[in-house]
């Protein structure tokens, strides 16, 4: 059975990263989100780097972007 893509929102926050470890861990393709407004948090980029070497995908989107031009994803 294919597994689902998913995408979280809110990655590195407190409930976001349990989430994409758990969909990694999973096997499922897992995007996150990385808002443009991140800066430079540390902590974050790091994360990130993190859920990248786990095999994670990070797209550097706004919510406020209207265009979607990608087949639907799983959301949490």
């Amino acid at each position: 059975m294919e597994k689902s893509r998913v995408l979280v929102v809110g990655g590195t926050g407190y409930i976001g990263r349990r989430l994409v470890r758990a969909s990694l861990a999973q096997g499922h393709p897992t995007l996150v989100l990385l808002r443009p407004e991140i800066g430079l948090d540390i902590d974050k980029l790091q994360m990130l780097l993190s859920f990248k070497a786990q095999g994670a995908r990070v797209v550097e989107a706004s919510l406020e972007d209207h265009a979607a031009s990608s087949p639907p994803l799983v959301l949490f």
